[in-house]
């Protein structure tokens, strides 16, 4: 088509799928494509925006109304926006390979108004629709339906994901970093922010959100079994704007997909191509949070614990360390040896990270800080926030507002601070998702509102740590593409929001390495963590073998008074010596079920695939050859050697690692890996840069009882025990005096053996 061209509907192809647009009624519709696709519909709805208005006392509903769109010379396509008497406006669209993109949305109001809100997805009701809703104030619905929903472990106590359209009610979820402050259910640390979600059913996905941080915090909202996208502004609270022009940059993307993953995937590949972050950042931990929250603070014996037990690269001086929320200084009170206590974890082989929250203080006045520098609300007093968002109880906290140079300042040199003094290899940022909504305050400069207050106060984090150390590791939760700029190692914690229970949090935590693969597949370090139970860690280790490395916030004993047992002190040191040390990767599904609306996600034995390397470098084939016999030993990663792979969401192919589960007596059998076949539970780990089927080194790491067969060429098989945190070599046998060509762990040697490695 050539520039100029007219059409009233708009249809885009992709993943089997087609969208078709008609502009002039406002109603879209993705359908399956093909010649036996039948044509079934996935979802419906409406795109043109539509506002919330406060004028004069008085709310009002706006919606866009357009009749046709125009080709410009650049491709994209031009949409003349009419909202009556209140000004009119141009939306841009395109129909890139991958789906819909609204690049830009330009609105010239006749009188500058209120925005409450900004929606996609709403349209007014007719009369005889107004009188079946259940207010007699209702004029607008939201219009987006299909099955059923997929918002990420949304919920909690098990861990859920997915719902049918009129399970959840009226409800708001949160899709940024407002959690408890601007939703239901409860939601908080990891995956969020994700700043996306996905509707659809048993024919397709489809999963849509912004292409860039919005100035609003952004919520699907949910009404009966229909729904929204929703900007919440507040300007009838906070003033409106002062220019009679608004802009919004790329404030929708639409992707698709056969599953809810998938289609969140197709939305998250659409910010690529990706750099790999460098390898350097998938870093080990060990968390005092176990210990610091049942008031245990001496450090001496948490390292006496850990040394001998649990080796990792970092121990993550977690919230208490403080001597308030928000002051970066030592809190000698509980810590009186807190300078020899450092010393001491480094020399037992750890390196430093400390917690830190992203926009809490407790004395603002001992920073310099007055109300000026802090969220206020309409009467202009500091509001304080907790992490539930309960008005009742204790530890409540201000509220810091980046508007503020004084507050800019104070974060930056607050942070340049700490890394200077202490040198730490992390910061563990927390409580971006710790803000009440626009319903109680917001940032004085509208540049910081919305999903940009919790994002410009990580980015003054990261940007101040990388300039004293460029290496410092960064770790939030996000799981977006957009969170790459500001953090570098996604933690997949805290699992007490999976639930109470041992049962909830490895249920929990197998879903959320589901999720976290997301993160993964556009390059960012994942590391896993555990909960409060130790009876989840070996599943939670087994799943590390695949997603990344290990993190441990349990402390000396859990909430049933258990500790941690040998045959895990086994699995974990194992990890630390064999994981895999390179960043970027995707999941291979084996026995695995992604989630839809019949149940939850559940990955039973899958794998981790990875790109070929890019122009290898000299030292990558020993990348992931740290030396078994000591666990603790630190490999030196070449600064070139990590991100020298580009992902494009395709490109892996390398199987490098197995998570492998057999609940019964008979064998298992994929074709992977050459041909593997199992009973028991293992993992599998290649040592190099190749894939299992052909590596020179396989870790082999049992989980229970079981056997394990794999039809590849080797020559013999070591067999490693783990003693005061390092592998022991215990003994060498050739493949041909294993019978036939097994690995075979007992239930009695879970306790005492490790793993084993196999050699060709």
């Amino acid at each position: 088509m050539v520039s100029g061209t007219e059409t009233t509907v708009l249809t885009g192809t992709a993943a089997g799928m087609k969208l078709e647009w008609d502009i002039a009624k406002d109603e879209a519709r993705l359908l399956t494509s093909g010649p036996d696709a039948g044509g079934r519909t996935v979802w419906t709805g409406s795109l043109l925006p539509a506002f919330e208005l406060e004028a004069d006392g008085t709310n009002l509903y706006v919606k866009a109304t357009a009749a046709i769109a125009v080709l410009g010379e650049n491709g994209d396509w031009q949409i003349a926006l009419d909202f009556g008497e209140h000004g009119s406006g141009v939306l841009t669209c395109d129909l890139p390979a991958w789906g819909f993109r609204v690049k830009h949305l330009e609105l010239g109001w006749l009188r500058i108004p209120r925005i409450v809100s900004m929606q996609f997805g709403t349209r007014p009701l007719t009369p005889a629709e107004c009188r079946r809703t259940p207010s007699a104030a209702c004029v607008h619905w939201p219009d987006w339906a299909a099955e059923g929903y997929c918002v990420p472990a949304a919920g909690s106590s098990p861990t859920h994901s997915f719902w049918r359209s009129w399970d959840m009610g009226n409800a708001r979820l949160p899709l940024g970093s407002f959690g408890d402050a601007m939703g239901t259910p409860y939601a908080a640390a990891f995956p969020r922010p994700l700043y996306a979600a996905a509707m659809g059913g048993r024919h397709g996905w489809l999963a849509f959100g912004p292409g860039e941080v919005p100035d609003a915090p952004l919520t699907l909202q949910l009404r009966s079994s229909t729904a929204s996208m929703h900007y919440a502004y507040r300007e009838d609270l906070w003033g409106p704007g002062t220019a009679a022009k608004r802009v919004w940059a790329e404030p929708l993307r639409l992707a698709w997909g056969g599953t809810g993953y998938d289609a969140l995937g197709a939305l998250f590949d659409s910010f690529g191509p990706f750099e790999t972050k460098s390898p350097r950042h998938l870093r080990s931990f060990l968390c005092t949070w176990g210990d610091f929250k049942e008031g245990r603070f001496d450090l001496k014996r948490f390292v006496q614990r850990v040394s001998g037990a649990t080796p990792a690269d970092m121990v993550i001086l977690d919230d208490s360390w403080e001597t308030f929320v928000g002051s970066a200084e030592p809190d000698y009170a509980l810590f009186p040896d807190f300078d020899n206590d450092l010393a001491n974890i480094r020399e037992h082989g750890f390196e430093l990270a400390f917690w830190q929250s992203v926009g809490w203080t407790d004395d603002p006045a001992a920073q310099g800080l007055t109300k000026d520098d802090l969220l206020c609300g309409p009467d202009g007093e500091p509001r304080e926030w907790r992490w539930s968002g309960s008005p009742f109880g204790g530890k409540f906290h201000y509220l810091l507002d980046p508007s503020s140079e004084r507050t800019r300042r104070l974060v930056t040199a607050r942070t340049e601070r700490l890394v200077k003094r202490w040198k730490p290899a992390a910061l563990k940022l927390d409580f971006g998702y710790g803000f009440p909504g626009p319903d109680a305050a917001v940032p004085r400069d509208p540049a910081f509102r919305g999903e940009r207050l919790a994002y410009s106060l990580l980015k003054l984090v990261h940007d101040a740590a990388k300039s004293v150390d460029p290496n410092v590791t960064i770790i939030y939760y996000g799981i977006h593409p957009l969170m790459r700029a500001v953090s570098d190692l996604v933690s997949i914690d805290d699992l007490g929001d999976a639930g109470d229970s041992a049962a909830h949090e490895i249920a929990g935590h197998n879903q959320r390495c589901l999720w976290a693969s997301l993160a993964a597949r556009h390059g960012m370090a994942v590391n896993t963590s555990t909960g409060y139970y130790w009876k989840a860690l070996g599943s939670i280790l087994l799943d590390t073998a695949v997603v990344g490395v290990n993190g441990l916030t349990l402390g000396e004993t859990d909430n049933d008074g258990h500790r941690m047992e040998a045959a895990d002190r086994n699995r974990w040191t194992a990890l630390q010596s064999w994981h895999r040390r390179t960043c970027g990767w995707k999941p291979l599904w084996l026995d695995a079920d992604p989630g839809s609306l019949k149940g939850e996600p559940c990955l039973v034995s899958w794998g981790r695939l990875e790109a070929e390397p890019v122009g290898a470098h000299p030292h990558s084939a020993g990348l992931n050859a740290v030396t078994p016999v000591d666990a603790t030993q630190k490999v030196i990663r070449p600064e070139g050697a990590g991100p020298d792979a580009r992902l494009d969401g395709s490109a892996a192919s390398r199987l490098t690692a197995l998570a492998l589960r057999c609940e019964g007596e008979t064998a298992v059998s994929y074709p992977v890996a050459g041909s593997v076949s199992f009973t028991g539970r293992w993992a599998l780990i290649a040592q190099d840069d190749r894939d299992l089927a052909d590596s020179a080194r396989v870790a082999c790491i049992p989980f229970a009882a079981g056997e394990l067969r794999l039809d590849r060429p080797f020559s013999r098989v070591h067999v490693y025990a783990a003693e005061g945190g390092k592998l022991r070599l215990e003994r060498t046998i050739a493949a041909a005096d294993l019978p036939e060509r097994k690995l075979i762990a007992t239930e009695s040697e879970l306790d005492s053996i490790a793993g084993f490695l196999i050699e060709e």
